[in-house]
Order: structure tokens, then C-alpha cells, then sequence
């Protein structure tokens, strides 16, 4: 259980709570939200404890209280209600409850729509769903996971070594991708992916060594820049 560390601070002169928290950038890498996360080096404040605690909760997380208390999902007493102005969790379950459909279709969109809660629930159901053999299914859950490309990096790299090929195809994909936009570290691949260039499967095996060639040169290009 990761946990992220509320602070009470003054701004400007009011009380306000901050969490640490990483920026989610989009192909042109510009900034377009900032989620908590325990290792994040950016700054989210919130006016009350109870918006901060919310905030912790809905990325995934565990939080301590600035008087070194811990919470959690499964100690928070908060109740939605179909007149609340929070329906974040309800949203989250409904679609959830889609992901695996006997329909490719509305599992596709499902896969999708999840995608949108940047969450450990969700990055959990994406890697999971890079494996299926439907083709809209996968190509929905390697744009979720490319989406939040940076804080995903290790996990990819993880699902190189899946013992399903096309787990191990998928991520391949996830990094061509990511080194198309540049928003990643891309020398943290260039070792897996010269291990993977011996998979046993050659579809994998000529995957990675198309995978590698991209990597290596867009890494050569930024180090020019």
C-alpha cells in the first residue's frame, strides 16, 4: 500500500492541504492535468482536508494526515448518492462492471472510458487487457497505458517479461508509441528491449528489433536538441 503524505500550509495567507503530485502531458507535451502520486516533484493544494483526502483516494492511493494519521479506501465512511455532487466512485464501478462483457464491443469502450481515472484500479485493468487476442480491445488498453506513458515506464518494461507473447507484443507497441511522442526517459528501454530482441516468438522477436531501431534512434535525436 502506497501512501501519499498530506500537508497543511499557508498560502497567501489561508490554510491550505497539499499533496505531492505528477504532471500528465499530452503528444504536444503540454501539461493538461496533474493526478497525486507519492513520487511526484509537483505541488497540488486543496482548500479543505477532506477535498485532499478525496483527491489521494480517487488516484489510487492511501494518504497520512498531517497529524501522521493514515486512511484509506477501506476506512473512508464517504456514501454517494445519486443527489451527490461526487460521483467519481459510482462513475468508476459502472464502467468497470463493463470491462469484461461478453460483447468485444462495449468491453472496447469500456477499456476506454476507464482509461479516463488515472488510477492503480485502472492501470491494473489496462495491463491486464493487453493480452487479449481481440484486436480493439488491446489497441484500446495500449492507448490508455500510453496515455500516462512516464509513470507507467516500469510497468511496461515489467510486461516485457509476461510468459503471454502477446502481453510481451503489446508492450512493444506501448513503446513505439511512447517514442513517437517523447514524453518518456527512452534509454531506460534500450536494455529490456535488446533482451527481448531473443524471445522465443518471432513476431516478438522482429517487434523488438523494429522497437529497438526507433528507441535508440530517438534518444540519439534528443540528445542533439
Amino acid at each position: 500500500m502506497q501512501y501519499i503524505a498530506i500537508k497543511k500550509e499557508i498560502k497567501d495567507g489561508k490554510e491550505v492541504f497539499a499533496v505531492s503530485a505528477i504532471p500528465l502531458k499530452n503528444t504536444n507535451k503540454a501539461i493538461v492535468q496533474r493526478i497525486p502520486h507519492p513520487l511526484g516533484s509537483d505541488i497540488l493544494t486543496y482548500e479543505n482536508l477532506e477535498e485532499a483526502k478525496d483527491a489521494v483516494l480517487l488516484a489510487g492511493f492511501s494518504y497520512i494526515l498531517p497529524d501522521g494519521k493514515k486512511g484509506s479506501k477501506s476506512t473512508a465512511k464517504k456514501v454517494i448518492t445519486k443527489d451527490s455532487n461526487n460521483y467519481d466512485q459510482m462513475v468508476f464501478d459502472t464502467i468497470k462492471e463493463k470491462i469484461n462483457s461478453t460483447n468485444s464491443n462495449v468491453s472496447a469502450a469500456a477499456i476506454l472510458a476507464i482509461s479516463e481515472f488515472p488510477t492503480e484500479e485502472t492501470f491494473e485493468i489496462l495491463f491486464d487487457k493487453i493480452g487479449e487476442e481481440n484486436d480493439l480491445i488491446r489497441k484500446n488498453a495500449i492507448s490508455g497505458i500510453c496515455r500516462y506513458g512516464k509513470i507507467l515506464q516500469n510497468k511496461i518494461i515489467e510486461s516485457l517479461k509476461s510468459s503471454n507473447w502477446v502481453t510481451r507484443n503489446s508492450a512493444l507497441s506501448c513503446i513505439t508509441n511512447l517514442a513517437e511522442t517523447g514524453t518518456t526517459e527512452l534509454e531506460s528501454f534500450i536494455i529490456p528491449l535488446c533482451e527481448i530482441c531473443s524471445d522465443s516468438n518471432t513476431i516478438v522477436q522482429a517487434n523488438a528489433i523494429l522497437t529497438l531501431a526507433k528507441v535508440y534512434q530517438s534518444c540519439q535525436k534528443n540528445k542533439k536538441i
